[in-house]
């Protein structure tokens, strides 16, 4: 039994999700769909990257990841299927696998068009990304599937500012319970805190964090935090509180952390 998992921005009440899941049954028997999250913003191509990122690699093996977000095509930005590590990923080249991968993914495919169903034209993840991804499931070779290509199209990710004294990062992701994800992995932390005392600015100067949190209760109810989460990112939390909310704190937003000589 394979895995088949979606990840998209589609909202519940339409009947995309439910058509896409529908055609894959009828043509991947036995496999098993998993939903990864429906929970992206519209179009939001990064907040995608960073799930499937996290995520995919807890799956076994073989697995098939279709992502319908920001899925039209244009000249420079085919369907394309990649080949990474086990993994198999269905979507739009639109800048999203390149945030998805550090390296560069062992295969890249672009998708050959399908003008047979050109009634389902503004719906790709029906007319091509499942019929790939059935291809795949049932055994048939990656190769002929399209062309190969040699690099994905590229989005720079936004990296943290390093200097001696400081590290600026921005906010990349807010979760469920409103935490802010920096992209402050715990290595950089580590390898530029050197052994000193360190203080984490959130919103400016109105909030300090001096010490790294190991969980979410160390610190009392409504109290500020800064964990390292298990992807590895600095996190700003708030105990049972909903952080980004009360604080205002969106995606882009600055968290600055200032090192100092004991």
């Amino acid at each position: 039994m394979g895995v088949i998992t979606i990840c998209s921005d589609w909202n519940g009440r339409d009947y995309y999700l439910g058509a896409l899941k529908g055609r894959l049954l009828s043509l991947c028997e036995g496999a098993q769909i998993v939903d990864m999250s429906h929970n992206i913003e519209s179009y939001n191509i990064s907040q995608a990257a960073f799930i499937v990122k996290n995520a995919y690699h807890y799956y076994p093996e073989g697995s098939i990841h279709i992502i319908t977000v920001n899925s039209e095509t244009t000249s420079d930005q085919p369907y394309i299927v990649v080949y990474n590590k086990g993994h198999y990923f269905i979507g739009t080249d639109n800048g999203m696998f390149n945030l998805i991968f550090r390296d560069q993914p062992d295969e890249i495919i672009h998708l050959k068009a399908n003008n047979k169903e050109n009634h389902l034209l503004n719906f790709p993840e029906l007319s091509v990304f499942a019929l790939a991804a059935a291809h795949l499931y049932n055994n048939g070779k990656l190769s002929n599937l399209g062309k190969k290509a040699k690099s994905l199209y590229n989005m720079v990710p936004i990296r943290a500012l390093i200097q001696r004294d400081t590290i600026t990062g921005k906010v990349i992701y807010i979760d469920s319970y409103s935490n802010a994800i920096v992209n402050i992995s715990k290595d950089l932390f580590y390898s530029t805190l050197e052994g000193r005392d360190f203080e984490i600015l959130v919103q400016s100067n109105q909030h300090l964090i001096t010490k790294i949190s190991q969980h979410y209760k160390d610190v009392p109810e409504g109290d500020i935090l800064a964990i390292f989460n298990s992807a590895g990112m600095l996190e700003i939390a708030m105990n049972k509180g909903e952080l980004s909310k009360l604080l205002e704190i969106d995606t882009n937003s600055d968290i600055r952390v200032k090192f100092h000589d004991r």
